[in-house]
């Protein structure tokens, strides 16, 4: 019996490679649609080696969440003004320039004219287009509303950028400080101090104690700095192992949470992406617990994906989300009440883009409040490390005087 190798995206819209055994090519298209999965591509035997769709698969790691959203944005306007779809693509992809997303796009023009689906065009490019894109663009193609949920693609995207933005710029302002601090510390300790002590151990002078301290750890780093840096090698290896453990991703997840000023804005970053997310597939029309499925991968947090697995195993039993919720540890009881309010009255997707919102601006209140608690700890972290390498460093010059005598 032939084999056949194929590439499809499952219910979930997740792309998949593998083989199966069939007859013929449509009895292997028909046991794959069984599945519920989309053909992006089957072939008799091995799948062959395209050179040029190597380069695109290459080129789609470059693009840019930006150009997806100014893609997404242009796009829709032109449908909604009635162009058709192939078109919008032609149109797109000949004022495109000449980056990245213009080789994707022109891959997924020449899939819709071969009969492909818009959706299904999109979702071989999955490191491009997100999963909830994918599937919303696939509900449209059932609803006829494409261009208008383009656009809401647009605005999800655009919000879901410039949170992401916010979080890192919160963390990366002690980073940089605690980088730079360092950087000072190991610059004073083993280029400065050395030569104070040449100018003292020439003259027979002893030291102040705090500046032998500081030159007992400089003559540590200097000699023994190939065992430091084995040292600081060892212990990364060993937390990334840790990480890579399902212990050590609990752990660290736990702590993204539950840490007394980055907690906070990991619980309204979680609970803005969730609700969002959710809000806009429920409101496009994709079913309840699909649109869960798809939001696990949105919330990467192990305790988290613990909440939507439990939640997809009381659904299945007859449970509500809202019983699930409300026994959750992880969302705030009054999110937990507000989503179960909205179950009850049938509306679910407005209470959770409400929710969104609102947890929205508690995310910029949460981001301000840590950032003015991170500065004063910063400031004074930095003023004792490098404070106390300038009193060792100054202590002998004080007392140069008498040195000198």
């Amino acid at each position: 019996m032939p084999t056949f190798s194929y590439r499809v995206l499952d219910d979930n819209g997740a792309q998949r490679s593998g083989s199966l055994e069939a007859m013929t090519r449509d009895e292997a298209l028909h046991k794959l649609r069984q599945e519920r999965c989309t053909v992006i591509e089957i072939h008799e035997g091995g799948m062959p080696v395209d050179v040029e769709s190597m380069r695109i698969r290459q080129a789609a790691r470059t693009v840019k969440r930006e150009e997806v959203i100014a893609f997404s944005s242009q796009v829709s306007v032109m449908l909604e003004t009635g162009v058709p779809l192939i078109e919008a693509l032609n149109a797109y992809t000949a004022h495109a320039g000449k980056g990245s997303l213009r080789r994707v796009m022109e891959a997924v023009q020449e899939s819709v004219q071969s009969g492909a689906s818009f959706s299904s065009a999109l979702g071989a490019f999955p490191k491009v287009f997100p999963g909830i894109m994918v599937n919303l663009m696939r509900a449209s193609e059932a609803s006829g509303s494409m261009g208008m949920m383009l656009k809401r693609v647009a605005d999800y995207l655009g919000k879901e950028r410039r949170t992401t933005k916010q979080i890192k710029g919160a963390l990366t302002y002690p980073l940089a400080m605690i980088t730079m601090a360092l950087a000072v510390t190991v610059f004073l300790v083993i280029w400065v101090l050395p030569r104070f002590a040449r100018i003292y151990s020439s003259r027979s002078a002893a030291l102040p104690k705090p500046t032998q301290i500081v030159m007992a750890i400089s003559n540590v780093l200097i000699n023994h700095w190939p065992i430091i840096l084995a040292a600081i090698a060892a212990t990364v290896a060993g937390f990334l192992a840790f990480r890579a453990t399902k212990r050590g991703r609990w752990t660290i997840d736990w702590c993204k949470l539950h840490a007394p000023i980055i907690g906070p804005m990991f619980t309204q970053y979680y609970l803005t992406r969730a609700t969002r997310t959710l809000a806009t597939l429920l409101a496009a029309g994709v079913p309840l617990i699909e649109a869960v499925r798809i939001v696990r991968n949105v919330t990467e947090n192990v305790l988290w994906s613990r909440l939507w697995d439990k939640m997809l195993d009381s659904m299945t039993g007859g449970l509500t989300i809202g019983e699930v919720v409300t026994k959750s540890s992880i969302i705030p009881p009054p999110v937990a009440q507000m989503i179960a309010a909205g179950e009850r009255t049938g509306k679910l997707p407005e209470t959770l883009d409400r929710i969104a919102a609102v947890t929205e601006e508690d995310l910029d209140e949460a981001i301000k409040h840590g950032t003015q608690l991170i500065e004063p700890i910063m400031v004074s972290v930095m003023g004792a490390l490098i404070g106390g390498l300038a009193i060792a460093l100054l202590l002998p010059i004080f007392s140069i005087g008498s040195t000198m005598q």
